[in-house]
Parts: C-alpha cells; sequence; structure tokens
C-alpha cells in the first residue's frame, strides 16, 4: 500500500506541480474557490492562477456575500511557490466598499499549501495603511472547479494574461 501510495506520488501529482521541468508555455493551473451562491447572493473567494516556467501569475475574486456579481478582484502580488514543499503564498489588494461608496484598502494575505485539486491555509485581511488586522484570520480551503471553454484557456503568454487581468480589474478591480 505505501509503495502504491508513493507510486501515485511520482507519478500523478509530481508532474502536475513540478515547475523545474515545466513547459516554458504559459498554462492555466486553474480556478480554486469556496464561493457560495444562493438564488441572488454570493460570498467567498474565487483565485486563478496561471504558471509560465518557475513563475506563477494569478488574481483573486472576493465577495462579502452581496448580490451575484457584487465582487471585487485583485491581482495576487509577491506570489511565493516551494516546489519541494507545495508552499505557496500571495499577497492581493482587494478593496472593500462602505456605505457610502468609500474604499477601504485591505490587504490580504494568504500562506498555506497547493496540492493538484485544491488550495488550503489561512487568509488574512489587513488594513493596507496601518497593517491592523482587520478582519478575523481565516482558514480556507478553494476546490478546483472545472472550466469550460473559457477565455483564460486561451491564453498563451504573459502579455495576453496581462490584458486579461487588467479587462478583469477594469471592472472588478481595485482601485487605490
Amino acid at each position: 500500500m505505501l509503495m502504491r501510495l508513493r507510486l501515485f506520488w511520482v507519478f500523478a501529482i509530481v508532474p502536475t506541480l513540478s515547475f523545474g521541468v515545466a513547459s516554458p508555455r504559459f498554462a492555466l493551473l486553474g480556478q480554486f474557490s469556496n464561493m457560495t451562491y444562493s438564488q441572488d447572493h454570493q460570498g467567498g473567494q474565487n483565485v486563478y492562477l496561471w504558471r509560465e516556467m518557475n513563475e506563477l501569475y494569478g488574481y483573486m475574486e472576493y465577495s462579502l456575500g452581496g448580490a451575484l456579481g457584487d465582487y471585487t478582484s485583485a491581482r495576487l502580488e509577491n506570489v511565493r511557490f516551494d516546489a519541494a514543499t507545495k508552499r505557496l503564498s500571495f499577497q492581493a489588494r482587494n478593496p472593500l466598499y462602505d456605505e457610502q461608496g468609500h474604499v477601504i484598502r485591505n490587504l490580504f494575505v494568504f500562506d498555506g499549501l497547493i496540492r493538484p485539486n485544491a488550495i488550503e491555509g489561512t487568509l488574512k485581511c489587513r488594513t493596507a495603511l496601518t497593517n491592523e488586522p482587520c478582519a478575523n484570520d481565516q482558514k480556507v480551503l478553494w476546490k478546483k472547479v472545472k472550466l469550460e471553454n473559457t477565455e483564460m484557456h486561451r491564453v498563451g503568454n504573459r502579455q495576453e494574461w496581462e490584458t486579461l487581468v487588467t479587462e478583469q480589474l477594469k471592472a472588478h478591480g481595485a482601485r487605490w
């Protein structure tokens, strides 16, 4: 049994996360989500990741449980990935808005592990100006979501990715 588990790890999991021998092509790793939906509300986060050689790129969508389509988006920054330990960390400047529509500048800080079908760890919210907690730290489990024929699959290089993310941020992005 232990031998089967090791073989599974070597042949199934390691190739999907092995960045040292990855193709130079810009590739979508996937959408990872804990977003929940009701008839007219949504809440949670979506994380979208792409890989180019040893680098990861992505953006995050965040919703506090507002109306469907009511979310903000932020580019992932300071993305770090350790292929040996599968440790992933990043930051995202994701604004929230108060009742008067004023921007509340929050910095989300994630630290956790990535697996082929999920990302799991701790998501911290910090006030961008003071670094004080703006919400309780939360344990998150973002499960990989099967993406159908989307524009994201057609992104073949970093320049195309920048165009896609710029459009996403124009519609739902941080306005600092």
